[in-house]
């Protein structure tokens, strides 16, 4: 099965430290939204660059310099975390306005520990979208806090198929990396 994954963000750098053994450059994107209350939202996306040219740009660049990245998301073989593994890195002199743009398909699974939360925008059902792939399997974790995207996800079970438009967002509390869910199909 062809599995639908992309995802374009753009914010600035935040560098989080580099171990020298790491095959990748590890580093976040500071995307700032309009909370609902009027405030700023800062989301701190996880990045890891895989390809040795864009870790070579990214030595180059100073701590909040403009970004836009395209990419897959993965899911940490060790933590289940989630990641955008980098394909695409321009750097804009500046940011005119912010992207972040999901697009998943796969297979719908059933996360049976902790599969609804609630937070200050409201509750949220949670689950994964997997993708069995040659290297092996991702399971990138998804949030649904609209009412009427519940109802979808009522629909769905466990081996169905399903596609995902949503934002990349990072949890206040913990700072794990989540996809938003805007659309469910």
């Amino acid at each position: 099965m062809n599995y639908e994954n992309r995802v374009k963000i753009s914010g600035l750098v935040h560098f989080t430290g580099r171990k020298k053994e790491q095959k990748y450059f590890p580093f976040s994107v500071r995307h700032e939204n309009l909370w609902t209350d009027g405030t700023t939202r800062k989301d701190f996306l996880d990045v890891r660059a895989f390809k040795q040219d864009l870790q070579e740009k990214l030595k180059d660049l100073d701590e909040n310099s403009p970004v836009e990245i395209s990419g897959v998301l993965r899911s940490s073989k060790g933590s289940g975390e989630l990641y955008l593994d980098a394909e695409e890195i321009n750097t804009p002199e500046n940011l005119s306005t912010l992207e972040n743009q999901v697009n998943l398909s796969g297979i719908f699974h059933v996360i049976k520990a902790q599969n609804e939360g609630i937070t200050g925008t409201g509750k949220y059902i949670r689950f994964a979208v997997r993708q069995d792939l040659e290297t092996g399997r991702d399971f990138l974790t998804v949030r649904v806090y609209d009412d009427e995207l519940k109802k979808t996800l009522d629909t769905k079970n466990d081996g169905d198929t399903v596609e995902v438009e949503g934002t990349l967002r990072s949890s206040k509390g913990s700072g794990v990396n989540y996809v938003r869910c805007t659309a469910l199909k």
